[in-house]
């Protein structure tokens, strides 16, 4: 797993790049009206390990580009933060079928701390 983040913390376009996709990935899931949505139901609140991991990769795609200090990395939790609960607004009035979930802005922030511990358990930063 070192490895595999060392690789995209050396290669910083790419990595920026790939924040960059990511950032759009989720805004067009989070777009798609809700009648358009796979029925997904592992069990109860899915659509919260869903929005957890987005983050997190959301979270570490982003960190991955900076120096790696720890007021980065609140900077882009606190970002993670702002896009979530703008994105549950913007569903909330745009995205028919679609409406605001509290619980998916929190998932969204942990997601961006749960992708803090994992960089920092196994990326060079220490």
């Amino acid at each position: 797993m070192k490895s595999l983040l060392l690789y995209f913390e050396r290669r910083k376009r790419f990595t920026l790049s790939l924040a960059i996709l990511w950032t759009i990935v989720i805004f067009i899931g989070c777009s798609m009206p809700g009648k358009e949505l796979p029925k997904v139901n592992l069990f109860d609140n899915f659509d919260k390990v869903v929005h957890f991991t987005f983050f997190a990769v959301f979270f570490g795609l982003w960190f991955l580009i900076t120096n790696k200090s720890t007021k980065y990395a609140l900077i882009i939790i606190l970002i993670s933060i702002i896009y979530g609960f703008s994105i549950e607004y913007y569903q909330l009035y745009c995205v028919t079928g679609r409406g605001f979930d509290v619980w998916d802005g929190v998932a969204d922030g942990l997601g961006a701390l749960g992708g803090w511990v994992f960089v920092r358990k196994f990326s060079s930063q220490k």
